[in-house]
């Protein structure tokens, strides 16, 4: 496993303001492959998470990235 460079888990902040009642706020979370896994890591409980549009499409790359570095071999 890498080294992070954030801390994971939530931030107590709510970059976009509040999206209902249930939302607890940011949440600093990793992508990264392990032993042939694509892994996201949360280092919390987490019930949902939701993301803008830039976000979301960040996110898939993270995961195309991640799961085309498995299917090289790259462990």
């Amino acid at each position: 496993m890498k080294k992070r460079t954030i801390n994971l888990g939530p931030t107590g902040a709510f970059p976009e303001g509040k999206l209902n009642e249930t939302d607890e706020g940011e949440l600093a979370f990793a992508v990264y492959h392990q032993k042939g896994k694509v892994i996201l890591e949360f280092n919390s409980q987490v019930k949902w998470l939701g993301m803008n549009a830039s976000q979301g499409i960040e996110l898939g790359k993270a995961l195309i990235k991640h799961s085309k570095k498995i299917l090289k071999g790259a462990r």
